[in-house]
């Protein structure tokens, strides 16, 4: 009894040990791109704390094309700031980065650390990076930061995508050498003020494709030669101000703006194809101003009359569907070669479905989705 009982407990101890070896081995034997891109969902701490894993991981972290660097996993500030600096200093210098750089709270204060996020950046720039995310989580109205305080002066770089959370765009970033940038993505970005009067924003980036204009304030004037793609997300003016976009390889716009800032005095698109019109639910504003609405549609639907698809969404639909009468006093629709016509709604009046479709030649598509 006492042989079958060491028996089992031996056994039972070994297959504990071979399921430990297999696992072990399992997790070793992953192809190092299958640990790179894993690493890679991870903050810069946790990549780090997944060399205790076996030798095949211990230096892995320094290989992962993405840095995230959080501060709210230290006990202590100076703790976070030395292990941003242990982490620049140690990571393999030859690998790609992209960079994810959030903020940094320094010991609950709203005020950024812009040394250290400005050391993470250069390294960044400075090691071939070509996607960078830098968000300041700014928690005020305002743009607390700059550019400049940011990234200071960018003769060049190899960057092909930039996107920016809650920074103020300066004069340095028009100056900057974003020659091989092709996708810019802005939220809650703020163009300084008056900025595009003496100078064009994106002059550093001659080669832009894609922009996104997320909740952005004071973009009034938006020029790109080889701009493809424009999303316009709630786009802020001053009552005086009205947007102007110059792109003439334009093909596909998106607009999502607040009626009261819907407002456009010229728009050079004449490559468009594709337009997607989703105004915001504010029927504050509509409310006593349906003319004035009504006009700036008309206005807006002149500069788009090269498209020849349109997806209009449900708050469009129902923002038009209110002035049909005013729509059917239109000599024609502009829409000359519109071919497909989107709506996103069950039910819509007829006088708007034949505004949209009188004046095309092309014998459009009608969706409703």
């Amino acid at each position: 009894m006492n042989d079958i009982g060491i028996s089992g407990e031996l056994g039972g101890n070994s297959k504990r040990r071979c399921v430990e070896e297999d696992a072990t081995d399992r997790l070793s034997h992953l192809p190092v791109f299958v640990i790179h891109h894993i690493l890679s969902f991870l903050d810069t701490k946790s990549a780090v704390q997944t060399s205790v894993l076996s030798r095949v991981w211990r230096f892995a972290w320094k290989h992962v094309p993405v840095l995230s660097f959080r501060s709210g996993s230290f006990d202590q500030y100076s703790s976070f700031q030395s292990f941003v600096g242990n982490v620049v200093s140690l990571r393999d210098p030859v690998g790609d980065v992209v960079g994810k750089i959030s903020y940094i709270d320094n010991e609950g204060s709203d005020e950024l650390d812009c040394e250290l996020f400005g050391k993470v950046i250069k390294y960044a720039l400075s090691h071939d990076t070509h996607h960078l995310v830098v968000d300041t989580n700014s928690t005020s109205c305002s743009c607390d930061y700059s550019f400049s305080d940011l990234f200071g002066t960018i003769s060049s770089c190899n960057l092909t995508t930039l996107e920016l959370q809650s920074v103020l765009i300066d004069e340095a970033f028009a100056h900057s050498g974003f020659g091989m940038l092709t996708t810019l993505n802005l939220e809650l970005c703020e163009l300084e003020y008056d900025l595009d009067e003496y100078l064009d924003p994106l002059s550093g980036c001659p080669c832009l494709q894609n922009l996104v204009l997320n909740h952005c304030s004071h973009f009034v004037k938006i020029s790109g030669p080889q701009l493809l793609r424009l999303t316009l997300d709630c786009v802020y003016c001053d009552p005086w101000e009205q947007i102007e976009i110059f792109a003439p390889r334009l093909k596909f716009l998106s607009l999502l703006p607040e009626l009261e800032d819907m407002k456009f005095s010229k728009l050079s698109i004449p490559c468009l194809d594709h337009v997607d019109i989703r105004v915001t639910d504010t029927n504050d504003f509509l409310e006593g101003n349906e003319e004035c609405v009504g006009q700036r549609f008309i206005s807006l639907f002149e500069y788009l009359n090269n498209a020849i698809s349109l997806t209009l969404g449900p708050h469009t639909i129902r923002v038009l569907s209110g002035m049909t009468e005013f729509l059917e006093q239109q000599p024609s629709s502009p829409f000359r070669r519109l071919k497909t016509l989107i709506m996103e709604a069950d039910s819509v009046p007829y006088a708007l479905i034949n505004y949209f479709l009188k004046g095309s030649s092309m014998k459009p598509n009608l969706e409703f989705v």
